[in-house]
């Protein structure tokens, strides 16, 4: 990586938001097989849930710690609850990387006394005594505040204000239901990178379908870290897909993860099997139809040379193989005189119709790749009645 060139990593949050959706049920071995893709294609953070709160949690560390994995393995350590002692000490015993201590902020959350048991005045006394607990264990540590894009800005910034002074390392940035835009979120992170030199995360939903579009933004304004899901998948709506943030910041940004992007349809597709949500095939990055070409212009520019002119970056990159489909009720042939050139074929208009149909017949839903197209045009050349040699 070039000296100049700005690194942002991504923290993967598929399982511990993924289990949020209703009738999701990932066995231990798919956690296992989807930490060791991950590992594999260089995401280098996951969060795996609470210590004690998510099945499987500890033993999904354990089996990182097992594996000599690089990706760290962090997990949530709520500073309001009765019990945050035992889950500090299970954080240790079973070789999490990090713990976030999470603090209600918003006045939506501390109107609610009875699951938070906390106020205003006291959110930093709390995040305190957890932290010097967690200290004395030599834990990384951030804090990440629950709903602090709802939450009245001054009391947001004066909370985070002290905590570089006291060891935390990380500051998460949630916007809990979505409702930031992304001018909203630029601004404010800058407004908190005024006040603290602290590391930023942001933890974005997707509610009104911006999560991806405010990770941007607050990378832009300088946060450093971005929480994500494969297919974008997590409570509600979902979270910032990590695909798509990937590849923004890859190709749009000049910004670089460190991930292996070829290996985003892999992770992708497993995934959908691991939780039985099926992606949208318009889904970017990852959806079947991303790199399907139907347009007679928009094939003769690919398979003639030119792919720039409409394709955003080279499907290889995410391990995506473009497919074409002849479905539009036009005439195609200037869009198969590549092929047709390629396959030694001279296209007559007269053959063109039943050649069409010939394509097709053998295409399916999905469409034909230059390889098919390529292998049909020569089975067309082979009959002899309809085509000639070049």
């Amino acid at each position: 990586m070039p000296e100049h060139q700005r690194l942002v990593y991504l923290r993967d949050t598929t399982l511990r938001e993924g289990i949020q959706i209703p009738g999701t049920r990932i066995s231990n071995d798919n956690k296992y097989r989807f930490v060791s893709l991950l590992e594999e294609s260089g995401i280098p953070e996951i969060e795996i849930g609470l210590p004690e709160g998510m099945s499987a949690c500890t033993d999904l560390a354990a089996y990182i710690q097992r594996r000599g994995y690089r990706i760290k393995a962090t997990a949530l350590v709520p500073c309001y609850i009765s019990d945050w002692k035992l889950q500090v000490d299970l954080a240790v015993d079973h070789d999490i990387s990090r713990i976030d201590v999470l603090a209600p902020i918003s006045d939506h959350l501390l109107q609610d006394p009875s699951h938070y048991s906390t106020t205003e005045g006291e959110i930093a006394a709390r995040l305190a005594e957890v932290i010097e607990y967690a200290q004395i264990a030599d834990l990384e540590l951030g804090v990440g505040l629950i709903d602090s894009c709802r939450a009245p800005r001054d009391r947001v910034l004066d909370i985070i204000h002290p905590m570089e002074s006291m060891g935390v390392s990380r500051l998460i940035i949630y916007d809990s239901v979505g409702t930031m835009l992304p001018s909203q979120m630029a601004m404010f992170i800058r407004e908190v990178r005024k006040v603290s030199g602290l590391e930023i995360l942001v933890h974005a939903h997707n509610d009104y379908g911006l999560a991806t579009a405010n990770a941007v933004a607050a990378v832009e304004a300088g946060a450093s870290a971005v929480d994500c899901a494969i297919n974008g998948i997590g409570g509600r709506a979902g979270n910032t897909s990590l695909e798509e943030i990937c590849l923004i910041l890859e190709t749009l940004c000049g910004i670089t993860t460190g991930v292996k992007t070829h290996r985003l349809l892999e992770v992708s597709r497993f995934v959908e099997e691991m939780t039985s949500l099926a992606v949208s095939p318009l889904k970017p990055i990852v959806g079947r139809f991303c790199f399907a070409h139907v347009p007679v212009m928009h094939i003769r520019c690919i398979a003639g040379g030119n792919p720039s002119a409409f394709e955003p970056f080279d499907p290889n990159r995410v391990g995506v193989e473009r497919t074409y489909s002849f479905d539009l009720p036009v005439n195609y042939k200037v869009a198969l005189e590549p092929f047709a050139q390629n396959a030694g074929l001279l296209l007559q208009d007269a053959d063109l119709p039943d050649l069409i149909a010939f394509l097709r017949e053998r295409s399916g839903s999905g469409g034909l790749t230059e390889q098919e197209i390529l292998t049909y045009l020569r089975q067309w050349k082979g009959r002899g009645d309809y085509a000639s040699s070049l």
